[in-house]
């Protein structure tokens, strides 16, 4: 093979080692903290990252990072909160010997102004191709919508991902809630057929920008 070739071949196979590399990284087991850490800070400005675990047991798992505390990682995996810990872990459910935390894309944060319609179609008009895709603002909702309904909506997004929803007000004519990085897909899933009156802010994690929106910031 001509040498000059070998020399493209070799800095395309750099390039994308380099690409790969930033995209996963990976951590000891005894390195709880700094994969942590890691991926707390990618968690907070909305990627989504997937997590998988070679545990000492020699079994793997894999879910989406849920949240951080200290050093214990949780992640949500076939539906189940699963805690995550170094390899001498006593309280943890899975003491890890391998830690690997991948992304991909980059973010892009876009201000979403007033929408007045049904949240399942406002949602679909917003919904492109990302990894993730989640509403921090207000959202107003008219008519009579059940307490319980919103409590399961505010579980879903406190326990089972990283967000919160508040619940402002409730009344026989509607209701009022604030949102704090919210999956889009649990507002249609609870609101759907509501009519609601909702803006804030829109972070979507995808590999390109692909929304009609005024630009607030892009995150990598």
């Amino acid at each position: 093979m001509d040498r000059r070739k070998v020399f493209a071949v070799i800095a395309l196979m750099a390039i994308f080692g380099l690409a790969f590399n930033y995209y996963t990284q990976h951590y000891q087991g005894g390195e709880i903290y700094e994969a942590a850490n890691h991926a707390f800070g990618l968690l907070t400005r909305g990627f989504n990252v997937t997590i998988t675990v070679e545990t000492v047991d020699g079994e793997t798992v894999r879910g989406t990072l849920l949240s951080v505390q200290g050093s214990t990682i949780k992640i949500v995996s076939n539906g189940k909160v699963l805690s995550i810990g170094g390899p001498s872990a006593t309280k943890e459910d899975l003491r890890a010997k391998l830690i690997k935390i991948d992304y991909h894309g980059k973010v892009y944060v876009y201000e979403l102004p007033p929408r007045l319609g049904t949240m399942g179609e406002i949602i679909d008009n917003i919904t492109v191709d990302a990894y993730s895709e989640r509403f921090s603002g207000i959202i107003y909702i008219e008519g009579d919508i059940s307490p319980i309904k919103l409590g399961m909506l505010k579980y879903r997004a406190d326990y089972l991902s990283y967000g919160s929803v508040t619940i402002n007000q409730v009344s026989s004519n509607g209701a009022v809630i604030s949102t704090n990085m919210v999956p889009v897909e649990f507002l249609k899933e609870y609101l759907g057929d509501y009519r609601v009156y909702m803006y804030g802010i829109l972070y979507v994690n995808s590999e390109e920008r692909n929304l009609p929106l005024k630009l607030v910031e892009v995150r990598a």
